[in-house]
């Protein structure tokens, strides 16, 4: 397990320009991030603020779905035969790149997503699909009446109960 530094690790230019140059040649940024010492994270964000992405999983499925495009099947036949969504679809058709976090247009602007405002735009990002069932983690933390132990209050006094302090113990806190 590593430490976390004191202060961010700086590149200089040359060691970005060095990373490129292996990049170039090996095609997979977590190789060459081992291979110079880099945090593979940071060689990652430098790679996709270029447009260069090395998914090789996704581009097989790109370039499947624009080489039957390409023969004169729909947009959906060919969405639902390379197993990618419509929207994943659509971008592809339009020659734009999505990666975890933003989009890469052909003619080369790309957008940055703020994480923050599209948790925000989330309906409701506390429901959980347990067993098949969808569950609003709000409605089952709500406290239905002040005479009832809620369910954050129930926890606690399991888990002081497994620590060893008595229900009477507990009752005094």
């Amino acid at each position: 397990m590593s430490a976390k530094r004191r202060t961010p690790r700086q590149y200089s230019q040359s060691e970005k320009e060095t990373f490129f140059e292996r990049l170039a040649k090996v095609s997979d940024v977590s190789a060459v991030a081992r291979e110079l010492g880099f945090v593979r994270i940071t060689c990652y964000n430098w790679a996709h603020r270029r447009g260069i992405f090395t998914s090789k999983f996704v581009d097989a499925k790109r370039r499947e779905f624009l080489r039957l495009r390409g023969k004169g099947k729909s947009r959906k036949q060919v969405a639902a035969l390379v197993g990618a969504d419509p929207h994943s679809a659509s971008d592809w058709d339009r020659g734009i790149r999505s990666f975890y976090g933003g989009r890469v247009y052909p003619d080369g602007r790309f957008a940055l997503y703020n994480t923050g405002e599209v948790r925000a735009k989330v309906v409701s990002p506390r429901v959980r699909n347990i067993q098949g069932d969808r569950i609003d983690l709000v409605r089952v933390e709500r406290v239905i009446d002040p005479r009832f132990v809620s369910l954050a209050e129930r926890e606690r006094i399991r888990d002081l109960r497994k620590s060893g302090i008595t229900m009477r113990g507990i009752a005094v806190i």
